[in-house]
């Protein structure tokens, strides 16, 4: 399997492409490219502004905020960098490669610079994964900051007793 024909069976099996049209997919393939974390490695830094979108291949990523590691994830697909791309602000968090980890990497210029009427639902096909992949992950914040506060209120009645 060649290069290409490998990019357009990941992209095909990547939960933030479903729903973009085999066109979008192809033009896709063309802009990705492939790169190699070794374990240590940031793919992304905290505090500085990423210019690509990643998605995970295979490997172990770690999530690290002000030098705590808060989550893990493996291959699959997941995504890094969707707040950059659509805040155009710096990195709320390290992405660090926990294991030799393989990324599929997308140019955030690139992207942006789709200008010709023929890309706009390719731009908003993007932007549209990216809000529900940024909303997953907010309601999963919501439940982890609700099961503290109640925890925290659970631990103030048993000392008030």
């Amino acid at each position: 399997m060649n290069e290409m024909e490998k990019k357009l069976e990941l992209l095909g099996k990547i939960p933030f492409f479903d729903g973009f049209t085999e066109m979008d997919i192809n033009f896709l393939a063309e802009m990705a490219s492939f790169k190699k974390f070794e374990a240590g490695e940031n793919v992304i830094e905290q505090g500085t502004l990423s210019r690509n979108l990643f998605f995970l291949i295979n490997g172990q990523m770690d999530i690290v905020i002000n030098g705590e590691v808060v989550t893990h994830f493996r291959g699959g697909g997941q995504v890094f960098g969707e707040m950059s791309f659509v805040q155009h602000n710096v990195a709320s968090a390290t992405v660090r490669a926990n294991t030799i980890a393989v990324m599929m990497v997308f140019d955030i210029d690139k992207l942006n610079a789709l200008n010709e009427p023929i890309h706009y639902r390719l731009r908003m096909d993007i932007f549209r994964s990216c809000a529900e992949v940024l909303a997953k992950k907010l309601l999963a914040t919501n439940s982890i900051a609700a099961a503290y506060i109640h925890q925290e209120r659970n631990s103030e009645l048993v000392l008030k007793d």
